[in-house]
């Protein structure tokens, strides 16, 4: 019978057999773990894409409302202009009725 390093050929093999089964058996439990932590990976990246999605709805909306808020502010101060230049056009008004009706009672 023929020996390699004090081992038979069907000592060899039986080796080989079971590193090889050890070895399918490890990488079987490695590709479960993995699949099992990509999965929970998976799912908590699903729900940051929703919450991504969600927060980029909303700043959507932000922006919408802000857009219509400076148009209001920008109307109000508008009229607000409006309405100053008419009150200016008011105390001249009355200021000049006071001076007449002074006058008018100075005479």
């Amino acid at each position: 019978m023929h020996h390699i390093m004090g081992y038979s050929w069907d000592e060899i093999m039986a080796m080989v057999t079971i590193f090889t089964t050890a070895g399918g058996i490890l990488i079987w439990l490695l590709r479960l773990a993995i699949k099992s932590g990509t999965e929970g990976l998976s799912n908590k990246l699903t729900q940051l894409i929703n919450r991504v999605d969600n927060l980029n709805h909303t700043m959507g909306s932000i922006e919408s409302t802000a857009n219509r808020t400076a148009r209001r502010v920008d109307s109000l101060e508008d009229r607000f202009e409006e309405h100053k230049g008419e009150a200016k056009v008011r105390n001249q008004r009355i200021t000049a009725l006071e001076k007449e009706v002074f006058r008018h009672n100075e005479h």
